[in-house]
């Protein structure tokens, strides 16, 4: 094939193009040559001229795991590499979660690859490659890269990509970032010590490229005693491209566990199991943890349903913890942990990632001796939930986690030696009105967003929160922090016909509710004046039937009421206080204190 590079006019003026995506460093264009030949060409931007006889060092540039390099059209602000039609199975596609490659044919892919990577960087004029799954194309058994760049193709200073690809290929699973604990993920802690040293060693920011291959060459995989359960599916696909875009933009061993029983009484799975099914509930043995290092227990039973686990949390000494509600049957779990210094946050594990998903920062704090009542909530289709009250005290942290995915579940408990779990108990919930009530002490919210500290004279709201305002209850009383500066108060009200209203009290004195829809619709305004005091009790009370919704504000002996009269009754089926800063709520102790169902 000759070269048009020194042809008049841009390449593709010499091309057919036929399709195009925008990947990585520049583009991949599916193309036909001027004698009809398919190619693939890899359009890539300079900032600077490259210097004289870079064609000629690409085209014989001799490296197994690379595309192969037909010829190099050189323009003034770009550089296009032409490749032949590639066929071969991309590994972002080719690895199924919890079915990665064996350890021995893991260790050679990445072995073959990160030789590749190292040896680019070291030519005379430096390539560089990513070494995301969606960048590597598998040919047998034979890994290329595809993309190439003169610069290094991560917006990031380092590109990391290349520190998770050993764990994809072990376990199919795929992170962006490395996890805080390495050591405690479930996806590494599983692996064969050979491999999940080297994983570790790989995520380890201080060792470079060059100091992990060199790790990686002394590396002896486990041997198979058995044929393995992890063997790749057998596919007879060969992407070719165009197809290969579809697949590019798609992109996206028992070890460490321990099934403790402190007491040696603790019922049978299948006991457990028919504890919790035929009486709605079952208690088990205190679990302790005796060792200086973390160490895996599980509760007993297989659950299936929604379910209230409860238990009592002690330390002697700050350590971290962990409770975890595990699947059994898919990639997702979550749960609440301790920190090292006794900050708890609720995670979510999908997919091979742990995501954080609520922290209380200086709100709440586990305190070494003394105890914590711990609650979990699961009720299908809806965010976790989770409850730490100090013994004692009238002080309890709720928090909301997100949606996990529908599985049957183990509980799973990760500490060291001082900390405690007594009394666990898990118990069926067949009245969710009645569980989340409890859950919220009966006072007239419910959390459906963020986290919060429930007292019995007030529930003190995190950042950025959403509580549903149970709709018997239509005064109540709010105040902020003395320094706080923002908006005093964002509502938002539903109507049992689906109607949206919003009511804003800004911090310019203005009170406006509107009808949202396709457009906002401004029922009312009014003003309370700029004199607010944040630290000073700010009523609310809402009033909707069939002549009047209306919404009024009390601050300081000054009244304003936005009323309107609309066509038809306006019933509302929910209340909403939405907040981005932390806010007090208080309920008027003249009102109704039932708990309505805020489903």
């Amino acid at each position: 094939m000759s070269s048009t590079g020194n042809a008049n006019g841009r390449y593709y003026e010499h091309y057919q193009v036929e399709d195009v995506l925008t990947f990585f460093s520049g583009q991949l264009i599916s193309a036909k040559s001027p004698d009809g030949m398919q190619v693939l060409l890899q359009e890539i931007s300079l900032k600077d001229p490259l210097p004289p006889g870079l064609e000629k060092m690409l085209i014989n540039l001799e490296n197994v795991h690379l595309a192969p390099i037909l010829d190099v059209i050189e323009e003034p602000d770009r550089i296009v590499l032409v490749h032949p039609p590639l066929t071969g199975e991309p590994l972002s596609l080719m690895i199924r979660p919890r079915q990665g490659m064996e350890p021995a044919q893991a260790l050679s892919v990445y072995r073959q690859l990160l030789r590749t990577t190292v040896r680019l960087s070291k030519l005379p004029i430096p390539l560089y490659t990513t070494l995301d799954p969606r960048n590597i194309i598998m040919e047998g058994s034979r890994p290329f890269v595809l993309f190439v760049s003169f610069e290094k193709l991560s917006k990031m200073k380092d590109d990391v990509k290349w520190r998770f690809l050993l764990h994809f290929l072990l376990t199919g699973f795929q992170l962006d970032r490395c996890p805080e604990e390495p050591e405690s993920e479930r996806s590494i802690r599983e692996l064969p010590k050979p491999m999940k040293d080297l994983v570790l060693k790989t995520m380890d920011p201080e060792q470079s490229m060059e100091q992990v291959l060199e790790a990686a060459e002394k590396t002896v995989p486990p041997k198979a005693n058995k044929p393995s359960s992890k063997k790749r599916p057998v596919s007879a696909r060969k992407w070719v491209y165009p197809g290969i875009a579809v697949v590019l933009l798609t992109a996206g061993v028992i070890a460490g566990n321990e099934l403790i029983n402190n007491n040696g009484a603790a019922a049978d799975e299948e006991n457990a199991e028919k504890q919790l099914s035929i009486k709605g509930k079952g208690t088990y043995s205190d679990v302790s943890f005796a060792k200086d290092k973390p160490t895996t227990q599980t509760l007993p039973p297989s659950i299936d349903t929604s379910f209230r686990l409860t238990g009592e949390l002690s330390q002697k000494d700050h350590k971290p913890f962990s409770l975890a509600v595990v699947s059994e049957n898919v990639e997702s779990d979550f749960g609440v942990r301790v920190t090292r210094n006794g900050k708890v946050n609720l995670f979510q594990y999908v997919n091979g990632e742990t995501f954080d998903l609520v922290h209380p920062r200086d709100r709440f704090s586990i305190q070494p001796d003394k105890k914590y009542e711990l609650e979990v909530i699961y009720l299908p289709g809806q965010p976790f939930r989770v409850s730490l009250t100090e013994k004692g005290t009238d002080q309890k942290w709720v928090a909301v986690g997100q949606v996990p995915m529908d599985s049957v579940f183990k509980v799973e408990m990760k500490g060291e030696k001082g900390t405690r779990f007594a009394n666990p108990e898990i118990s069926r919930i067949d009245s969710e009105t009645e569980s989340l009530s409890g859950w919220m002490e009966g006072q007239p919210w419910l959390l459906v967003d963020g986290n919060g500290i429930l007292y019995q004279d007030r529930f003190e709201v995190g950042p950025d929160a959403r509580v549903h305002v149970n709709q018997e209850q239509s005064s109540f009383f709010f105040k902020r922090k003395e320094d706080f500066e923002g908006d005093p108060l964002r509502l938002e009200m539903e109507s049992v016909t689906g109607e949206r209203y919003t009511l804003s009290w800004m911090k310019n004195g203005l009170i406006e509710l509107s009808r949202i829809g396709y457009e906002t619709e401004k029922l009312g305004t009014g003003y309370l004046g700029t004199k607010w005091d944040p630290a000073k009790d700010s009523g609310v009370s809402i009033a909707s039937d069939s002549s009047e919704f209306s919404v009024e504000l009390t601050h300081q002996n000054v009244k304003r009421k936005i009323e309107t009269h609309p066509t038809k009754p306006v019933s509302l089926r929910r209340i909403s206080v939405v907040t981005k800063s932390e806010i007090t709520l208080m309920r008027d102790k003249s009102d109704s204190l039932e708990i309505g169902n805020h489903s």
